[in-house]
């Protein structure tokens, strides 16, 4: 049913107002945001999917319209139609940015932010990084936040740091750190533990190490935590 739903709305030239991108507590409850549709022409619908572009760019950061717009038209495609939101719903999910340190190995820092779909068929929040020459991470995950990313170091010793997030399906007490490194312009998943928040919390940044060049591994705990196990990735 949720599938034919979806097909019914991508079909239909809609204003959807739906972007959360707060994680639930740690008692799992989950609050779904408030959905409104509103039924509006192609030519509407994409002045105010730029309107909500110059909103980001220039309300929630500052001065970065140009780069927004940049980072979402690059991701944009043309079967996928458009959505925008009430600038009040975007500024309510803006959870600002984060330093995460040099991960393209150019000597600055690097920062990341998560941004809603602005499209149909992306089904989830996406991490952007102000640098460019960084794709999107694109998740399937309504419950992204800045701090959910953070570098795990050069672990195949390309001068590009590897990277991790904290994933959470909202509603599921079972969690997961999934690592990804940077290939052929494409964060490419490279690892991946779950873990259950009843038995431990998250405490993301210890729990994967490098183990070698292109060897890594990665706490896994789904019950007593002196059940934990160390699972070890090689790319």
């Amino acid at each position: 049913m949720k599938q034919l739903v979806e097909k019914i709305i991508r079909t239909s030239l809609i204003l959807t107002i739906s972007f959360s991108c707060k994680e639930p507590t740690i008692n799992n409850t989950h609050h779904p945001s408030t959905t409104v549709v509103q039924k509006i022409n192609e030519v509407s619908l994409l002045s105010k999917l730029n309107d909500n572009l110059l909103f980001i760019g220039d309300s929630l950061f500052t001065g970065k319209a140009v780069l927004i717009k940049e980072l979402v038209s690059k991701y944009q495609h043309d079967t996928c139609g458009f959505i925008a939101y009430k600038d009040s719903v975007l500024k309510a999910g803006f959870e600002g940015v984060k330093i995460v340190g040099d991960i393209n190995g150019n000597k600055s820092n690097d920062t990341v932010f998560v941004l809603p779909s602005f499209n149909y068929c992306d089904e989830g929040d996406s991490y952007y990084f102000f640098d460019t020459s960084l794709p999107r991470l694109y998740t399937d995950s309504y419950c992204c936040r800045p701090d959910n990313l953070f570098p795990i170091g050069d672990i195949d010793e390309d001068g590009i740091s590897e990277i991790c997030i904290f994933y959470s399906s909202c509603a599921s007490r079972f969690k997961s750190l999934i690592a990804y490194s940077l290939k052929k312009k494409t964060w490419k998943a490279i690892g991946r533990c779950t873990f259950d928040i009843e038995f431990v919390e998250a405490d993301k940044e210890k729990r994967v190490r490098k183990m070698g060049k292109g060897k890594f591994e990665m706490l896994e705990i789904v019950d007593k935590e002196e059940n934990k196990k160390w699972k070890r990735f090689s790319f």
